[in-house]
């Protein structure tokens, strides 16, 4: 194809076709086969389509591009004309749609261009935060896309808008965007969350050109023209702060944190606790004063104390690591310790039960010699699957100390 172009362009204007040739891999079936009219393995587009939309099949044969040259998997499951690959990027799309209606909402009907761009003086922590971030993933993605990275770039674009903007930045601003909090810190919440929306649908248009597309005219409220003929983002280098994208990956890391130790404690949403925070590290500990405001409202603490050691015996916790940071929370009061501790060692006791079970049987030569293959796999994965469970509690048990 390429050498009949040449020849064809060169014969008839004079010219070459292209400057670049990007050679992609196949499109294989679920089993890793070459799609062919022979095999009659090939897969309707058209049927992924009408299940997941044109957005989401494009998306993810972009995303799953590894390099020029390699072959695409496709899952795919002919009985239900299903696929998990399309499903997921079908999910990315909804989680764009749902935050993209979230920050419309609050923006009191501006569009990006009335609020204006962000002064970087005028911004909070995690307005700085995210900005820094999508700077970051500017100049990530051109690269890329330069180097014909497509499915490194996609990957990133979902890392970001998934992770990054739609999970943390939108749950921190939440309380500013609020009617009735402070207008200054609103304005600029409003600023930073449209700009960078309308830079995230100019990033992804490439790769989700329909429901970008439609997200932009809303949110800018342009009624002409088109998003693809508008400038693609470029790096402003001024709000790049890599110090301060370090010092929030530890904030997020302590509210993750508490999240999972308030799950295993049993801890009801709508309960506030009282947290610890302990580090030796003068760094530390001043990044995560800084950040009180993130961590109490997303961890829904009632009460943060920051130490550099521990001065008194804090009484029933349950404890975790983050770095060099150790997060405590005082069950006194909150949970029935006891209770808990005796429901793990029931459940421990139980899984520990399956294991002896599981384990006798993969060891009795009379079940392995005659048991049919999958039976033997299926017993081998309960059993890995117990073991992972047993371990979990142990760790359970001895976080309440």
């Amino acid at each position: 194809w390429v050498a009949r172009m040449t020849m064809m362009a060169g014969h008839f204007t004079g010219q070459m076709p292209f400057k670049d040739v990007f050679i992609h891999g196949l499109v294989r079936d679920e089993k890793g086969k070459k799609m062919s009219k022979s095999a009659n393995n090939g897969i309707d587009p058209l049927i992924l389509i009408d299940k997941y939309g044109t957005d989401a099949l494009r998306y993810t044969l972009i995303r799953e591009v590894a390099g020029a040259g390699q072959d695409i998997s496709l899952q795919y499951n002919r009985n239900t004309d299903e696929s998990e690959s399309v499903q997921a990027s079908r999910n990315f799309a909804n989680k764009l749609w749902n935050a993209a209606r979230f920050v419309m909402m609050n923006l009191e009907g501006k569009t990006p261009e009335i609020l204006g761009k962000p002064r970087l003086e005028s911004l909070e922590l995690c307005d700085a935060w995210i900005i820094s971030r999508y700077q970051e993933v500017v100049g990530q993605t051109c690269d890329y896309i330069d180097a014909y990275g497509l499915g490194e770039a996609a990957k990133g674009l979902y890392d970001f808008i998934w992770g990054d903007f739609c999970d943390w930045y939108i749950e921190l601003v939440k309380s500013r965007l609020k009617a009735d909090g402070d207008a200054n810190s609103r304005l600029v919440a409003q600023q930073a969350i449209a700009w960078v929306l309308e830079g995230i649908l100019k990033l992804l248009h490439p790769f989700m050109p329909h429901i970008t597309e439609e997200i932009w005219h809303t949110l800018t409220q342009k009624t002409e023209g088109c998003l693809a003929l508008e400038s693609y983002p470029e790096i402003e280098e001024a709000f790049i702060n890599p110090g301060l994208e370090a010092s929030f990956d530890l904030l997020i890391s302590t509210i993750r944190t508490i999240r999972n130790l308030r799950a295993e404690a049993e801890i009801k949403p709508g309960v506030k606790v009282p947290v610890m925070l302990q580090s030796e590290n003068e760094l530390e500990r001043s990044i995560l004063q800084l950040g009180e405001t993130y961590i109490q409202d997303l961890g829904k603490v009632t009460d943060l104390q920051v130490i550099d050691q521990l001065t008194k015996d804090p009484g029933k916790v349950i404890a975790g690591v983050v770095g060099t940071v150790q997060v405590l929370i005082p069950l006194t009061g909150i949970i029935d310790v006891e209770v808990l501790g005796s429901k793990l060692e029931k459940n421990l006791d139980k899984v520990e039960a399956e294991i002896k079970s599981l384990s006798g049987r993969l060891s009795n030569p009379g079940f392995v010699n005659k048991a049919p293959a999958d039976i033997i796999e299926g017993a081998k994965n309960a059993l890995n699957e117990a073991e992972k469970q047993a371990e979990i509690l142990r760790e359970r048990l001895q976080r309440l100390q």
